[in-house]
């Protein structure tokens, strides 16, 4: 991966996010419309995704050492876990929000310029997520991938609280609220995205479908059968161990040859996985 260039579309692709973000929150706030305030924040959060995938690119740059010889790429999922835990706070005082506005119906007060706004914040996060998908396909990222698809979720939502402020312009101030609440909603499945996949990965669960490793493992010569086969980590940065039966008359440094021609291939394949342990065993064909 070419980690220089990576680092430099997810820059940009936080400043774009957070251009977005602060644009919504001000408006927000001047109109009193909290589903504009909420999908602002909503935005504002997509930044910090932008964060951690800087944050894992430089950790992938980072050798292991002694006290981390498998690297220090959990401490990114860590951090995530605190974000989904301000996510979730945020989301319940918007929540608590919301449901005042039910009770005490407030007009917000939406103006030409909440729409030019939010026309601007829709097509900057529409920018954003074609540029970062397409740099994501061009530089083989994975991270850049699924970061623009997160981002792609305001292509739907951004709208929604369009249609909610035009709704409140035409004597509906109601759906202010329903629109916020909608947006809560989001954030919740954020949060919940986050502490599910950062869960997966400090949990050690297994990253690559065995099938995948054993279509692999069938294009070798030499190689009877394999078991055992262990997978952990991120999407983004696999540890593969696996066992794997060799006819038992196979001299020493074939096998050896063996099993380093089955890393790399795998290697090759899959680029998530970045370190492959092999144990060999004798076959017990006859």
């Amino acid at each position: 991966m070419e980690f220089r260039k990576v680092k430099k579309v997810l820059i940009i692709t936080l400043l774009l996010n957070w251009l977005g973000a602060i644009a919504k929150i001000l408006i927000g706030f001047s109109t009193g419309a909290i589903s504009i305030l909420t999908d602002g924040f909503h935005s504002l959060f997509d930044g910090t995704s932008n964060v951690l995938g800087l944050i894992g690119v430089k950790i992938s740059e980072k050798p292991v050492d002694d006290s981390h010889p498998y690297g220090h790429r959990k401490f990114e999922s860590v951090a995530a876990l605190g974000i989904a835990f301000l996510v979730l706070i945020i989301g319940y005082e918007f929540l608590k929000n919301a449901i005042q506005r039910f009770l005490h119906p407030v007009t917000p007060e939406i103006n030409t310029l909440s729409f030019f706004v939010m026309a601007g914040a829709l097509i900057i996060d529409t920018f954003t997520f074609f540029y970062e998908n397409r740099q994501g396909k061009k530089l083989k990222s994975t991270i850049l991938i699924a970061d623009s698809l997160h981002t792609k979720t305001h292509l739907f939502t951004t709208p929604a609280v369009i249609a909610g402020i035009v709704a409140v312009k035409l004597g509906f101030p109601i759906f202010d609220p329903i629109i916020a609440v909608v947006m809560v909603v989001m954030l919740a499945k954020l949060a919940w995205e986050i502490v599910e996949h950062t869960t997966l990965v400090l949990c050690d669960s297994a990253s690559i479908d065995e099938a995948k490793i054993r279509k692999i493992v069938q294009t070798i010569n030499d190689i009877d059968s394999s078991h055992q086969i262990r997978t952990r980590g991120d999407e983004h940065h696999v540890f593969l161990d696996m066992h794997i039966n060799l006819n038992p008359e196979l001299s020493l440094e074939r096998a050896h040859d063996v099993s380093h021609q089955l890393k790399a291939k795998i290697m090759e394949e899959i680029p998530s996985i970045k370190d492959v342990v092999i144990h060999i065993e004798p076959s017990d064909k006859t």
